[in-house]
């Protein structure tokens, strides 16, 4: 690799670290994080990581480098290999280890890569715990080229050894006893030679009794030959459309890269919008649980409280991203939590979000009717919705003052940007972490005040 070093700032986000491999993010660069994340999970060596990768052509050699890293700061890894985040993430917090740490890009193109750090008990390291102190010690020890005089770091007892570890059938083992159908679905699943194809063929092969699954691209492939990892970019969805309708399946699902996020379309090969699966998921928990509170995200349709308060649950509201969604699960003891990206998080996964797990449940509420999913997603389409309109700006903060000062009336939050709520309308403003974008997200009780609205704030974002 080059000796270039790009800008390290850029590479450490608000909730990992990411960048495109070559760029800065190497072999150098990824033992560095190693011995800075072993170091920051136990100083003095003697702990225990997991660690695994995606199947991104960059992952198998960054993945040496770290954990060459960790074992440098004198802890213990154990080596999973190929695997998707939530995997990894709950493999360790079930098994009690001080850490896990996956290298992934997730639902970014091929180019990508990057690492999502936990600490014990699926903890994610973000920019204000933990993450920001690994960034500091990387940063120092390039500026100092290896010889970090500044600040020296605690010696390590011994260096530390690699455990290998196949954990697969045992995870999808745990997860099969969420798996409860009433009835005997057929369904499609699109791993998109991303991570999750060993985990979908082995849960094909323990749910055959129950559901027959159909597995398109389960072979990991970092080429990504098929489409992007990401299911919601144009295109990703056809041939998961296709085998839908040509199986007569009665759902469909795509996962992204790392296997955190799910996607579904319907049996008629209709795309059932994300956040409008966190109430049908949701309900379906809290009626089999008797009660209990489900979270989502800012951006959700009104349709989504409305009908977990209707299933006799507790509706709870929270800002978007990783931290929000299990900093919300676990204050609230919630049972579930979704987001407008797909990702869907579970109270007795460690809050953990898990594309996998959806899909079990998705089966359980399906077959638990006599109905289709598409009609049993109807009594949420209660709503026109924009979706996520991303809008460049000049400075975000003033942005959002101007909308404040310039919409009146309705119910102000201020949770994650700036929410306004109207009887007949509503939307959601924040910021992008990374760059001098405003996300919008608008919902109204008709197409034609949506469309006004909409325009309207446009208008006074981009004037």
């Amino acid at each position: 690799m080059s000796g270039n070093h790009g800008d390290k700032k850029k590479l450490f986000g608000a909730y990992d670290i990411r960048g495109i491999y070559g760029d800065g993010l190497d072999e150098v660069f990824a033992r560095k994080v190693g011995k800075a994340y072993g170091s920051y999970l136990k100083p003095q060596g003697g702990g225990k990581v997991l660690v695994g990768h995606d199947a991104r052509l960059s992952s198998p050699s960054l993945h040496k480098a770290f954990v060459e890293g960790i074992l440098a700061s004198g802890n213990d890894v154990v080596d999973i290999g190929l695997s998707s985040t939530p995997m990894a993430v709950w493999h360790a917090a079930h098994a009690g280890m001080d850490g896990g740490a996956v290298i992934t890009a997730s639902h970014l193109g091929k180019a990508y890569n990057g690492f999502k750090l936990y600490a014990a008990k699926a903890k994610p390291l973000g920019a204000n715990n933990g993450l920001g102190e690994i960034r500091k010690v990387v940063e120092n020890t390039v500026v100092e080229d290896g010889n970090s005089a500044q600040t020296p770091e605690p010696k390590a007892n011994a260096e530390g050894k690699v455990i290998p570890a196949a954990v697969t059938e045992h995870y999808v083992t745990s997860l099969m006893e969420h798996l409860k159908p009433k009835r005997r679905l057929k369904i499609a699943i699109d791993a998109g030679h991303g991570a999750a194809g060993p985990e979908i063929i082995e849960f094909a092969k323990q749910a055959s009794a129950l559901v027959e699954i159909i597995t398109l691209n389960a072979e990991p492939d970092g080429a990504f030959p098929k489409r992007t990892p990401n299911p919601l970019d144009e295109g990703s969805l056809d041939e998961l459309i296709e085998t839908v309708k040509g199986g007569n399946c009665d759902f469909g699902v795509s996962l992204d890269g790392d296997a955190d996020r799910a996607v579904f379309v319907d049996e008629l090969g209709n795309l059932v919008p994300t956040d409008l699966m966190i109430g049908l998921i949701g309900g379906e928990l809290i009626k089999r649980h008797g009660g209990g509170s489900v979270v989502y995200d800012l951006r959700a349709s009104r349709a989504v409280p409305e009908y977990i308060a209707e299933a006799g649950g507790t509706p709870i509201r929270t800002g978007v991203g990783t931290n929000f969604m299990m900093n919300s699960i676990k204050d609230n003891n919630a049972l579930f939590a979704g987001e407008l990206s797909g990702h869907y998080y579970y109270g007795d996964m460690f809050a953990t979000d898990n594309a996998l797990r959806t899909i079990l449940e998705a089966i359980n509420v399906v077959s638990s009717n006599e109905a289709a999913l598409s009609s049993l997603i109807q009594p949420l389409c209660r709503y026109a919705l924009s979706g996520e309109i991303n809008l460049k700006v000049q400075e975000i903060q003033s942005t959002l003052q101007k909308l404040e000062t310039t919409v009146t009336g309705g119910t102000k939050e201020h949770i994650d940007g700036l929410s306004i709520n109207f009887s007949e309308w509503w939307f959601a403003a924040r910021g992008s972490q990374t760059e001098p974008v405003l996300r919008l997200t608008v919902g109204a009780v008709s197409e034609a005040i949506l469309e006004d609205r909409t325009k309207r704030l446009i208008e006074i974002i981009q004037n």
